[in-house]
């Protein structure tokens, strides 16, 4: 489902032979010392000043920090033209479409079906046309107070081949209406409340119809089963500490559990907008993601907490109000926080097509010390996406585990029947992972309870969240444990050595689950020795 703002939210790149819109950078990676960055950088802008730029538009474009360091262009211009321009590029020239970079979010089984034969419904304009409408009232109560904030939707059934989805966000009083026409009919509803509940799925909604939620178990923390099966059964506010992570998502906040993370900027269309308020949430993807890195209660309270909230975190946004992000802003965001951040590790859950552009980056980030964890993807057992399937990225993948969801609960519906997807543990891969031999790891991903942003009157707010982007900030948690504690990460310089030895605990630390390497990878992070 598309979301407001206010609401929670439902090799090689080709060369384009056709169309007008191009991105064009350069690589850096394979470039030694500062003279071969500027002598590179010289040889680029030249030829985008006397090249390029004579035929095309600039749409925008971006710049790494340094002086030398890449720069990305969006260009609009005629295609044979542009086409013949680009064969006299320099040889380091990076040339692709411009592509997607979306926050991967499941749907439940459920639901599947009727989603891929959701077609668009225009709106009714007429004073006629509105008058024909019927109306599904529902009132949505979480944890017995009325859910403000709730994304409601509901999928009609039309008597033909395809399918409408009916959305809304609750009111004050946990209230929604929804407008549909009188020859259809309600088949399923979908409900994600602005925390304090579980998100749930409604079987067949029905006019007048109170969905009670029920609380998420938020007196058994600061803990959670996560946690404990990552080798954290305990909280420590400091663990993590010396160690820097960049995050690359969303946005980050407001909620005083992150008031220590550092809000960075935004890397939006090609501009970046530097501070704290351009970092900040703007769905709540990226606080859920950063929360279970750094969440940090107080001592005495049952909120759950990060793994690593004494760890230095500073979070970069790339994604707009409603909108997806793409390669030019990930690539640059890379850039940042491995130049200006100086990150250690950098969490990247999202994905999509594979960039040469954002690959060079990661490369180039890896030469810096930097290592790239990135979620495997929710593609129901289709391929890894990007960036995680890159062989220089951490592709994690999730597992769950059984009796932590409640029944019709949006988190328990991803339960696999197959028995290759099981351990005699109750532990199990979910249906709505991507699966291939690029995966290295897998962590807890289904049912999680993390930190969202203050809205709606709620100071600390939690929401329940499911998907591979929930294992690779625990999996990126657990390694920023391993390596603060490392007796040699410290003393080494920043350089591909210092990456490298990071990727080598964290597979020392891999717990083989007895699943499929395709599911698992190598096993489960965990921060205990691996006996």
């Amino acid at each position: 489902m598309n979301e407001p703002k206010s609401a929670r939210h439902l090799p090689g790149s080709p060369t384009p032979s056709t169309g007008t819109r191009l991105v064009v950078s350069h690589r850096t990676a394979h470039l030694q010392d500062e003279d071969q960055h500027k002598a590179a950088r010289d040889r680029f802008d030249l030829y985008v000043d006397t090249v390029l730029k004579p035929v095309a538009t600039l749409k925008r474009q971006q710049e790494a920090p340094g002086g030398h360091g890449r720069r990305i262009l969006v260009l609009e211009g005629d295609a044979a033209d542009l086409q013949e321009k680009l064969k006299q590029g320099p040889d380091h020239l990076l040339v692709e479409a411009e592509l997607p970079r979306h926050i991967p979010r499941p749907l439940p089984p459920p639901l599947r079906d009727l989603h891929r034969r959701v077609t668009p419904e225009p709106l009714a304009r007429t004073a006629a046309e509105k008058k024909s409408l019927l109306s599904l009232r529902l009132t949505v109560l979480a944890a017995g107070k009325p859910a403000e904030g709730a994304q409601v939707g509901v999928w009609f059934e039309t008597g033909g081949p395809e399918t409408k989805l009916v959305q809304a966000v609750a009111d004050g009083k946990g209230q929604v209406v929804l407008a549909y026409k009188k020859d259809w009919t309600p088949s399923k509803g979908l409900i994600l409340p602005y925390g304090r509940a579980w998100s749930m799925m409604v079987p067949a909604p029905h006019d007048g119809q109170t969905v009670e939620l029920p609380a998420l178990p938020m007196a058994q923390g600061p803990v959670g089963w996560w946690q404990a099966l990552t080798g954290h059964p305990s909280y420590d506010p400091h663990r993590g500490k010396g160690i820097r992570i960049g995050v690359v998502d969303t946005g980050a906040g407001p909620t005083p559990l992150l008031s220590h993370v550092k809000g960075l900027g935004a890397f939006i269309n090609g501009d970046f907008i530097p501070g704290p308020t351009a970092a900040e949430d703007v769905q709540d993807h990226g606080t859920a993601v950063t929360g279970l890195l750094g969440a940090r209660p107080s001592v005495d309270s049952t909120d759950f907490c990060g793994l690593v909230p004494g760890a230095d975190i500073g979070v970069v946004r790339v994604y707009g109000d409603t909108g997806g992000a793409s390669q030019v802003d990930i690539a640059s965001a890379i850039d940042f926080l491995s130049i200006a951040h100086k990150a250690d590790l950098i969490n990247l859950s999202l994905g999509g097509p594979p960039s040469s552009i954002e690959h060079d980056a990661i490369i180039a980030a890896r030469l810096r010390g930097t290592l790239c964890l990135a979620s495997a993807g929710n593609e129901e057992g289709g391929a890894v996406t990007y960036p995680a399937a890159y062989p220089d990225v951490v592709a994690v993948s999730a597992l769950g585990l059984l009796g932590t969801t409640p029944v019709g609960s949006f988190a328990a519906s991803w339960t696999p029947d197959s028995p290759d997807r099981w351990t005699r543990d109750g532990i199990f891969v979910p249906e709505f992972i991507s699966v291939g031999w690029q995966i290295d790891a897998i962590a807890p991903g289904t049912g999680l309870i993390s930190t969202i942003p203050s809205r709606y009157g709620q100071e600390a707010p939690y929401a329940d969240m499911s998907g591979t982007s929930l294992a690779a900030p625990l999996t990126t948690g657990v390694l920023a444990s391993l390596l603060s504690r490392d007796p040699w990460y410290g003393s080494l310089p920043r350089g591909a050595a210092r990456a490298d030895h990071a990727r080598m605990v964290l597979a020392r630390h891999l717990v083989n689950l007895g699943l499929a390497p395709w599911y698992q990878g190598c096993g489960a992070s965990h921060a205990q020795p691996v006996l």
